[in-house]
């Protein structure tokens, strides 16, 4: 098993990553519970793989109260936050409750943002069962949902008091799945450590094949690289907006897609490949850099070309942004792969690309 501390200046959690250890699972999760009923937060297909499994091995320790929410980014809202607090109630959780959220990065994020509401804020620990998940959104305390007009405008951050990674559930993840999020973990290569861009490049191969050495390798790059930009920097005023890169674009084009027909890393693939493109035409970027991002990105089957919506549909999306400010946004450019900073551009600016 490997572990990582995430130390902020108010609390700190430990996140531990293993292939499929349900019994220090288990314990770790008792250790914290103060009733011996536990709260589990999932949608039906995860509640249908894994319900026996998890029953099997923590039933022992206490007693599981499951909920489950429908599948999909269009239901992660306000909406959704609030049958899920209904539930709470009628099946008594109380201050002292705990949620357990099952998922991916939906998942996640309703439930660190129900449990930051729910009698003005109850413990969560984070199991994600998603690739996206495990290496980025279950570790850093963002929670949130949706508003029609954008995406993740209402929020806390809000810490959970572990993270269980645990590899083996990705063996029933779909591939589009494990390409999904193959985005996020290109994101930290080229935020922040080449040497994973590279290990990526020759090692892709063994990603879709499960090998658990490359999972957890991956795994543990990722997040040790978050947890030393969130104890910098954990509400988001200078370098853990670093973690966004390729996102504004990325959100825009998720916004004017309804959120239908698109995945998240699908849309922050190609606002990398946004990003990086503006990156070099700003002089910031060798465009031979571009062109290996590019083929990493295709090689791992993500798409590379942003969608063909107007320059005044995509201001009109980057508006939206929570970065904007007026009309500019604290974007973020690559330096080279490895390395990125924070430009404050405005939203003509960016928009230079799209000429092309």
């Amino acid at each position: 098993m490997k572990t990582i501390d995430v130390k902020l200046p108010q609390t700190s959690y430990k996140v531990s990553i293993d292939d499929w250890n349900l019994d220090e699972a288990a314990l770790t999760i008792h250790n914290f519970l103060k009733e011996d009923r536990l709260y589990i937060l999932t949608n039906k297909t995860i509640k249908k793989l894994y319900q026996r499994k998890l029953s099997q091995c923590f039933s022992k320790s206490f007693k599981l109260i499951w909920i489950t929410i429908p599948e999909g980014e269009r239901f992660k809202t306000l909406r959704t936050c609030e049958k899920i607090h209904e539930e709470l109630v009628n099946k008594k959780a109380n201050r002292s409750s705990f949620i357990l959220a099952l998922g991916g990065g939906v998942i996640g994020d309703i439930a660190g943002f129900v449990a930051a509401t729910y009698m003005r804020g109850i413990n969560y620990i984070q199991m994600p069962t998603t690739l996206l998940a495990q290496v980025d959104s279950s570790v850093g305390g963002k929670t949130g949902v949706d508003l029609k007009i954008g995406k993740n405008l209402v929020g806390a951050f809000y810490q959970p008091k572990a993270v269980i990674v645990l590899t083996r559930f990705l063996k029933t993840l779909p591939e589009k799945e494990m390409i999904n999020g193959l985005a996020e973990v290109i994101k930290y290569a080229l935020i922040a450590d080449n040497h994973l861009f590279y290990y990526l490049d020759s090692h892709y191969e063994n990603i879709f094949k499960h090998d658990t050495q490359t999972l957890e390798k991956i795994t543990h790059l990722c997040l040790s690289l978050k947890a030393k930009i969130v104890a910098k920097d954990e509400k988001e005023n200078n370098q853990r907006a670093l973690l966004n890169f390729g996102h504004s674009v990325g959100h825009a084009i998720e916004l004017l897609k309804h959120y239908k027909n698109i995945k998240h890393g699908e849309a922050i693939a190609m606002g990398m490949i946004y990003a990086s493109e503006l990156s070099a035409s700003l002089g910031f970027l060798d465009k031979a850099d571009v062109l290996a991002i590019k083929l990493l990105i295709t090689k791992m089957g993500l798409p590379t070309v942003w969608p063909s919506f107007t320059e005044t549909a995509y201001k009109k999306a980057l508006l939206k942004d929570k970065k904007a400010q007026d009309e500019n946004i604290q974007f973020i450019c690559l330096t080279k792969i490895g390395k990125a900073h924070i430009e404050e551009l405005s939203i003509n600016n960016i928009l230079q690309c799209l000429k092309r």
